[in-house]
């Protein structure tokens, strides 16, 4: 009697499973089809800010591709086009990211008008694309132009300020303006830390930034502080090992080699390597062994003369 009740109690367990199982792939697929390109949008942003960007992309072009087959109005369609353009630069994907954020810009100046603060925020992000392709003449363009719009809204010296006055920053030093790209640095970190505390993530990326111009001007005493605080902020957001801290660690990598400490500077190396191998994506890959190369190479020129 015992075992009877038990083989029907298991069965009633397993038509429970089976229904739930296919309730559960049922409401899946009809999640895929109902969802708004909001919605799919706010999935790839959460998937961005835990550094999954291969996810991410998958949820922002399913955003892009429903707008369009849905018609939506200009201001959502420049939304998903934007939100694209970010993923693909975090891939490394510049090619693509500079062509969503100028098509994004374009309908965002229609749904809004030409100097929005938000048309400002995506100009600073295409300058960010231009920088990194090497392409300095539209970089400083496109920053002017946001920079411009800004200043219409609010003053030099305001919060709303501190991501075009970093971007300055990068840029003066990718143009080779060390002196003008630390007063910038210092500008934004000065803002940043006012703002939102020492401990906030991008107070992290000036501190770094400013340890990359101290490593050009020699100063790894400075640049080694400076990324150690960079790296304890980094660390407690993203954990020990993220591919947000491949830059980080190749730059330490950078002053450790430039220290003459070989061990701690392979030590990096492998740390960014690794890493940028599980993230499966190729560009960035491509980009990290080609950063380690050059950090491995460096000063041997000079040590042979």
């Amino acid at each position: 009697m015992a075992q009877r009740r038990y083989f029907k109690f298991k069965s009633v367990i397993i038509l429970i499973v089976i229904l739930f199982v296919s309730f559960g792939t049922t409401y899946a697929k009809s999640y895929r089809k109902s969802a708004s390109t909001k919605t799919l949008r706010s999935m790839a942003r959460a998937y961005m800010a835990f550094g999954k960007y291969d996810k991410a992309h998958v949820f922002a072009e399913k955003a892009l591709k429903q707008a369009r087959s849905q018609k939506v109005e200009n201001g959502e369609m420049a939304l998903c086009l934007i939100d694209l353009g970010t993923v693909c630069a975090y891939e490394d994907l510049l090619p693509q990211a500079a062509k969503r954020f100028k098509e994004g810009i374009r309908l965002q100046k229609k749904a809004l008008f030409d100097d929005h603060p938000y048309v400002a925020h995506s100009l600073r992000m295409l300058s960010d694309v231009y920088r990194r392709q090497n392409n300095m003449k539209r970089a400083e363009d496109t920053l002017s132009e946001a920079v411009n719009i800004m200043l219409r809204h609010c003053n030099l010296q305001s919060k709303e300020m501190a991501p075009f006055i970093l971007e300055s920053a990068k840029l003066q030093y990718a143009k080779g303006q060390i002196d003008y790209a630390l007063i910038n640095y210092q500008k934004a970190l000065d803002i940043y830390e006012q703002n939102y505390g020492s401990r906030h993530l991008m107070t992290a990326n000036v501190l770094e930034g400013m340890a990359q111009v101290y490593i050009a001007q020699k100063d790894t005493r400075q640049a080694s502080a400076l990324m150690s605080e960079s790296l304890s902020i980094k660390k407690r957001i993203y954990g020990r090992y993220h591919s947000g801290l491949i830059d980080s660690w190749l730059t330490m990598a950078r002053i450790y080699k430039s220290q003459g400490k070989m061990e701690r500077c392979e030590y990096y190396l492998a740390k960014s390597t690794e890493t940028a191998s599980q993230s499966r994506n190729v560009i960035t890959m491509a980009r990290v062994y080609e950063q380690a190369n050059k950090i491995r190479k460096e000063g041997l020129v000079a040590s042979a003369i």
